[in-house]
């Protein structure tokens, strides 16, 4: 489908200031200012919420938050500012978003009313009441321009979420024994994925500067991996041209946005040596969005889809049945406290004026 010209003038504008910044050596995804700042919405965040911005949006909003030197996380259309009790200071430039609807509510008419409503159904998952949807013939893109919390006068400063160091090491080592391909650590100076043998190769983790590093390195070539066929199938990874070639440049792409996503979400950082190792991938990089500007948006969706991947099969696996056992141990363990019984007692005794008389104790 065509897409209206506003949206074709934004794309063209992001994609000529990535390519701008890639060839001046400073890809956006090497920004260590992103690093676990995933851009998320600003009402949510003020309800404790977290409702992140995805996908070709994330990465629109972590270049302009580079472009623009912003720190917050936290992004609101004008109307959510004017909710969250905040205004738009002046000659604050916004960003543009994408929302693209693939689905649309089935509406009847209601003959009680003589309007039409949404039709509801049972979720065969849930059990519970959902509106009845049906896929569009051609999905709806419209464009939203959202301003960053720092262009916003009179809300509170952002509260940055914090992973803690254990938090991290249990998502990370998690990511790692669920890896469906193989990990070897047996490598001296290099690190990569083979497709063929469905295996990722690294170097031990005592040979990183930093287990940042050791995470993120080994993150990238788990990327790769959920390219496989068994996997997300994802066209980057066949036909495979080697070094230098648009194709391997196109899959690299992928794994650099996929990590990116992962740096925002938990914080983990490349050391040097990977910039270094990946410089030589950056006019090629900057090729392949030249000869199609839409690329970086393909690259993105695929990112994204991997990011899940990861999160859901790897580095939460089973995580919440241990929250679960952990739960009902701690019940198992706590303290049983005595029951205090309350019981009547009926005494009977004389009085001198031989007058029965009963009294009840409570004990």
């Amino acid at each position: 489908m065509a897409l209206p010209k506003k949206i074709q003038d934004q794309r063209k504008e992001l994609v000529d200031q990535v390519v701008k910044d890639i060839e001046n050596g400073k890809p956006f995804f090497w920004d260590s200012g992103h690093c676990g700042k995933q851009p998320r919405n600003l009402l949510k965040a003020m309800k404790g919420e977290d409702k992140f911005y995805r996908g070709i949006n994330a990465v629109q909003l972590t270049v302009s938050s580079m472009k623009n030197g912003f720190t917050d996380s936290r992004w609101a259309t004008f109307k959510q500012a004017q909710e969250a009790g905040g205004r738009i200071k002046k000659g604050a430039k916004g960003t543009h978003i994408e929302y693209w609807q693939y689905t649309k509510d089935v509406m009847e008419i209601n003959p009680k009313t003589g309007k039409k409503e949404p039709v509801y159904e049972i979720d065969p998952d849930t059990g519970e009441k959902r509106k009845k949807q049906v896929l569009l013939e051609h999905p709806i893109v419209k464009s939203y321009v959202v301003f960053n919390g720092d262009q916003i006068e009179g809300i509170e400063k952002e509260v940055q979420p914090t992973i803690k160091h254990e938090d991290q090491n249990k998502y990370m080592e998690n990511m790692l024994k669920n890896s469906e391909a193989k990990i070897f650590y047996d490598q001296v100076n290099q690190n990569f994925y083979s497709p063929t043998k469905d295996e990722i190769h690294v170097m031990p983790r005592e040979k990183f500067k930093t287990m940042d590093a050791f995470y993120a390195t080994t993150a990238h070539e788990i990327a790769h991996s959920t390219g496989a066929q068994k996997r997300l199938d994802r066209e980057t990874m066949k036909n495979n041209d080697g070094f230098g070639k648009e194709n391997y440049a196109r899959e690299e792409l992928r794994a650099e946005l996929t990590s990116m996503f992962l740096q925002q979400r938990y914080n983990v950082k490349f050391d040097e040596k990977h910039y270094e190792n990946h410089a030589a991938y950056l006019q090629n990089w900057a090729q392949v969005i030249k000869n199609d500007p839409n690329e970086i948006y393909r690259a993105a969706a695929d990112a994204e889809k991997a990011m899940s991947y990861i999160e859901t099969r790897m580095i939460k696996k089973n995580l919440t049945k241990e929250k679960s056992v952990q739960k009902e141990t701690a019940l198992e363990n706590k303290p049983v406290q005595k029951r205090v019984i309350k019981q009547k007692i009926t005494m009977k005794f004389d009085t001198q004026k031989s007058k029965s008389k009963e009294r009840t104790l409570t004990r």
